[in-house]
């Protein structure tokens, strides 16, 4: 019954006018990549495979950066001083988009319909779709108008969408979330070599408003995903730190000084890497753990993707 309701009461957002009616085609024009490189052995039998196949690869390359297997370590409490309980973590390599996921790429997403196609939601979630609409009630980010980004910010983070909205749109491009274990290896640098490194920031240990985009910038807003190059980890991974927090796949489980669980009204997800308005930088490092309430929908939380290593060119 909620799969019928939902159809003909959608508020709508986008339409398919202008994709292309051959799948395949379909998924590359998309940018789903992911989804070609790893599912793409039932095109095999496609007359264009092998380019598509190629073109998939080779945006995957421009768009990905590998980060080598390292660990982290994460406090337990709310208190993160030094000697608070931590627990640590191994990670095993994986690929991480080098930018944010901008609104031109989500438009895409929105296009395709893919808020009123059911099977790509986790189930739980339906009740909540109607409620992911713009501020024109479109179906789409929260600060959207009539389904549509603004063009001005195309190459900016797409905000305004829940973790729901980041891990669905990941899984519907052929990706999922970074855990925040990756998250931390991926900003830390804390691969395993004699020289124990940490870094506080991607690019060193001293906080520099001229490499991230946070309060102490003065931007007051997000920038392009591809802007603050001086600030990227070693592997070319842009604003881990600053212009918008990111979602991570996990929940997040800290308790208070006396052992005691910290909840919120509803399940709470980690985020990581402070944001455009983030005023305090002991906030916007590699190590520091914040949560937010799952389908919260703010200004200043975007999302990146990742591939496992294993599974390219597969």
């Amino acid at each position: 019954m909620l799969r019928g309701f939902w159809r003909q009461d959608s508020p709508g957002g986008g339409g398919r006018a202008g994709i292309d009616e051959d799948p395949l085609r379909a998924h590359m024009q998309l940018e789903r990549f992911g989804v070609i490189v790893t599912r793409g052995e039932k095109w095999r039998a496609h007359q264009d495979y092998e380019t598509i196949f190629q073109s998939a690869l080779d945006a995957i390359d421009q768009r990905f950066s590998l980060v080598p297997e390292g660990f982290v370590s994460m406090p337990t409490t709310i208190v993160d001083e030094p000697g608070c309980p931590e627990v640590d973590y191994e990670t095993e390599p994986f690929l991480l988009a080098r930018t944010c996921v901008t609104n031109a790429q989500y438009q895409k997403f929105v296009d395709s319909g893919a808020y009123e196609d059911l099977e790509i939601w986790p189930e739980s979630i339906w009740p909540h779709l109607i409620g992911f609409q713009d501020l024109t009630g479109k179906a789409g980010p929260r600060f959207w108008r009539g389904g549509r980004h603004d063009p001005s910010r195309s190459d900016h983070p797409v905000v305004g969408i829940c973790s729901y909205e980041a891990a669905t749109y990941a899984a519907w491009a052929g990706f999922r979330l970074p855990t925040e274990a990756e998250w931390q290896m991926a900003a830390s640098w804390r691969i395993r070599t004699s020289a124990h490194v940490f870094r506080r920031y991607p690019w060193g240990d001293s906080h520099d408003p001229r490499r991230c985009n946070t309060w102490a910038s003065g931007k007051g807003g997000t920038v392009p995903v591809g802007a603050h190059t001086e600030g990227a980890a070693p592997n070319g991974v842009l604003q881990l730190i600053g212009n918008v927090w990111e979602w991570t796949s996990s929940d997040f489980e800290v308790t208070d000084e006396k052992g005691r669980p910290v909840v919120g009204d509803m399940l709470l997800k980690s985020i990581r890497g402070g944001a455009f308005d983030t005023y305090f930088s002991c906030q916007a490092t590699s190590h520091f753990r914040t949560g937010l309430a799952c389908l919260a929908r703010p200004h200043n939380v975007g999302f990146r993707c990742v591939l496992d290593a294993g599974r390219r060119g597969n």
